[in-house]
């Protein structure tokens, strides 16, 4: 099977029924709604198509928002205008008043421009030199370094300039709308600064009811510099090097994904990694050895999802590209199976820790000694999904079979490496005690869905009573 998870972004390429059921079976396990793009109404259908498709497929898909935050875009009176090498345009309020240029979604973002800065756009594509600020500071005149044809509604990035932004825009308020009313398993922020950042998130979620896993973008020169208070805030991590590779010279955006993929895997926080990672593909059907490889790297890195942007969400070859990835984890992710508590400093602090560090114990060790019996996966009854957490940090190399009370916390597992979830519902009526007769009906389930069979050995962990929080208190060995 395939560990490691993808995520797929939704647009024209990929929004009708049958291209998201394709994508699907292909091996896609988190849909990605970029509301940086299209209208509230165009996400809240999509959101419903993308769930309906999954539940005839009968497969568990997560749904991610990804709000638009502290980021700055390009705004303009045309859908695009070419821009030559050595030209001078205006930056702000001299564009929108007709004059060549463009201005950004912030409108006060031009006061902190100094003459000499750099102005980039599209990830790095285009680069512009402040030659001035005129009109009182607002409106810049930009000398065109790198031109080519610029859209609408591109990102931007100023290194170096700390600018009082806000956390939140008026579209990412919109976006919260939506996710009240058509619920979402994953909310991104993007350019996140620092843990409170995702306080003020959690603030306005509460606010708009909306629950949902905080998911941080790194990208940004201070979320290196609070890193380690940022993922202690966060459910999910994402490495987002497209912006992250504009902010820091790009020869150091290998060197802070592995920092950032190993100190998720300590604290237990899943993280995908993003961007660019099979670019060509959006106009060529088969990529470079070189993206294949960057997939295979993040993979190695033990990261939990890899993500597809412009690919999937406008590319000429959706499909294929979820089809490329899925090939390369499948092969990739069960090489070098070794004890990764040799590599990473995992804490235990309370008892639910101790039981999984065991049931991980278990595994590696029956694996690394021949004479001992083989596991075919992990088997966990958790009532928040907490229990399949401390599980999955350990990158066990067998699937881990997650039962838990609904479809809400079984589609939030659908980013965790290695987790297939189950909703207990399925199971029947559970009695107050765990006892054989979950485990048998485990059993029975597992065999008709085809998931094992009649000799497979599992690791079951579980509590003594089926809902309660934190009850994690026993491993045992079953067989089919």
């Amino acid at each position: 099977m395939k560990f490691t998870k993808i995520v797929a972004t939704i647009g024209p390429a990929s929004e009708s029924e049958d291209k998201i059921a394709e994508l699907i079976l292909a091996g896609v396990n988190v849909f990605r709604f970029n509301f940086k793009h299209n209208k509230p109404e165009w996400h809240a259908s999509r959101i419903n198509r993308v769930r309906q498709v999954a539940d005839q497929l009968g497969h568990s898909v997560g749904v991610l928002i990804d709000l638009q935050g502290p980021e700055l875009r390009i705004e303009m009176n045309a859908d695009e205008i070419d821009l030559t090498s050595g030209e001078v345009i205006f930056l702000g309020q001299r564009a929108k008043q007709g004059s060549k240029g463009f201005w950004l979604s912030h409108d006060k973002a031009t006061q902190y421009l100094a003459k000499g800065q750099t102005v980039y756009a599209e990830d790095g594509s285009f680069e512009f030199r402040v030659l001035s600020r005129v009109d009182n500071g607002l409106s810049a005149k930009l000398k065109v370094i790198k031109g080519g044809l610029l859209k609408r509604r591109k990102n931007c990035n100023i290194p170096g300039t700390d600018m009082p932004l806000p956390v939140l825009i008026d579209r990412d308020f919109e976006a919260l709308k939506v996710a009240s009313k058509n619920p979402v398993d994953y909310l991104a922020l993007s350019f996140v600064r620092s843990a409170n950042d995702i306080k003020l998130v959690r603030q306005a979620m509460a606010e708009y009811q909306v629950d949902a896993k905080v998911v941080a973008k790194i990208e940004a020169r201070k979320a290196i510099d609070n890193i380690d208070e940022i993922i202690t805030a966060s459910d999910v991590l994402m490495v987002a090097r497209g912006d992250l590779g504009v902010e820091l010279p790009i020869e150091q955006v290998p060197y802070h994904q592995k920092v950032i993929i190993k100190k998720c895997i300590e604290k237990g926080v899943p993280v995908i990694t993003a961007t660019q990672m099979l670019q060509t593909m959006i106009s060529q059907p088969v990529p470079t050895r070189a993206e294949v490889s960057d997939v295979a790297n993040a993979i190695f890195d033990k990261t939990d999802a890899i993500m597809l942007s412009a690919e999937t969400a406008t590319g000429q070859y959706p499909v294929e590209a979820v089809k490329v990835m899925t090939k390369t984890a499948m092969f990739n992710d069960g090489q070098a199976i070794t004890d990764t508590r040799r590599f990473y400093n995992f804490e235990i602090l309370d008892r639910e820790q101790l039981v999984c560090d065991g049931a991980y114990n278990f595994y590696i060790t029956s694996y690394l000694n021949d004479r001992l019996m083989r596991f075919n996966g992990i088997v966990a009854f958790s009532e928040t999904g907490r229990t399949v957490l401390n599980l999955a940090k350990y990158k066990p190399n067998i699937p881990i079979l997650a039962f838990v009370p609904n479809k809400k916390i079984r589609d939030g597992l659908s980013l965790v490496r290695g987790v297939v979830a189950f909703d207990t519902e399925e199971l029947g009526k559970r009695q107050n005690d765990v006892g054989k007769h979950d485990i048998n009906r485990v059993k029975e389930f597992l065999t008709g869905r085809k998931l094992a069979e009649v000799g497979n050995n599992y690791i079951l962990v579980h509590g003594d009573v089926w809902k309660q929080k934190g009850g994690t208190s026993t491993v045992r060995v079953i067989q089919i």
